[in-house]
């Protein structure tokens, strides 16, 4: 390949404005702040523990729900070590085993974060006598909705499309938060895409001149081709 289709050729090196954005940009312009912060408010009285880079936070005790205070947590399939999304500040980890034993992903410390773990029937008790269920159906809403993004971008996508959307994702990481990123691991972490697959794309496009990548690091973003 040398040449794509491309329709836009305007130099994007600052805030996208397609729209075209993975699941850490996406979620955090969905993430109900105000509800989570009622709910997290809630759970004061539970005590905290502050978790190191690297530390795990497992929902194997299914009878735990996990109150992230603060920091940052990346979510990875327990079967395979895939990245899911990451979600920096406030969330809640572990509700799906309010009611399922869920035991399918666990969290990923990626910087100190403050936790609160309540056993599941206390967090349900405050939620009522606080009245915060309707708070906590729009956060679960808004997992439900990360979850739905990250399916229509991976699922039955062809490689092409899938590197397309995450090397949007990591001009915006790189532009709005000054992130670090070597755009082959952080691809390869959250798709599973083999890495000599994410190589020829990438290859590909930089002979495109539709990026410019050095040392792994992102340096210059082009509006890229729909198609490969």
């Amino acid at each position: 390949m040398v040449r794509y289709e491309c329709r836009c050729h305007v130099i994007l090196k600052s805030h996208l404005k397609t729209g075209i954005t993975m699941l850490s940009i996406y979620g955090k312009k969905l993430r109900p702040q105000h509800e989570m912060e009622k709910i997290i408010s809630a759970t004061s009285c539970v005590e905290e523990r502050t978790l190191k880079k690297w530390q795990k936070i497992s929902t194997a005790d299914s009878g735990l729900i996990h109150i992230i205070v603060s920091g940052e947590v990346e979510f990875r399939r327990d079967s395979d070590e895939l990245c899911l999304f990451t979600v920096t500040g406030q969330c809640i980890f572990g509700l799906s085993s309010m009611y399922y034993n869920a035991t399918h992903m666990y969290g990923l410390v990626r910087s100190n974060t403050v936790v609160r773990s309540i056993k599941k029937e206390v967090f349900a008790q405050l939620m009522t006598e606080k009245n915060l269920w309707p708070e906590l159906t729009k956060v679960l809403s808004w997992y439900i909705c990360l979850m739905s993004k990250r399916d229509d971008i991976l699922v039955a996508r062809s490689a092409y499309s899938v590197v397309r959307e995450f090397l949007y994702e990591i001009n915006d990481l790189i532009v709005q938060h000054q992130r670090d990123i070597n755009v082959y691991d952080y691809i390869q972490e959250y798709t599973n895409l083999a890495r000599s697959t994410i190589i020829k794309i990438l290859s590909d496009l930089k002979k495109g001149q539709y990026i410019v990548v050095e040392k792994g690091r992102l340096l210059n973003l082009t509006a890229l081709p729909e198609k490969y």
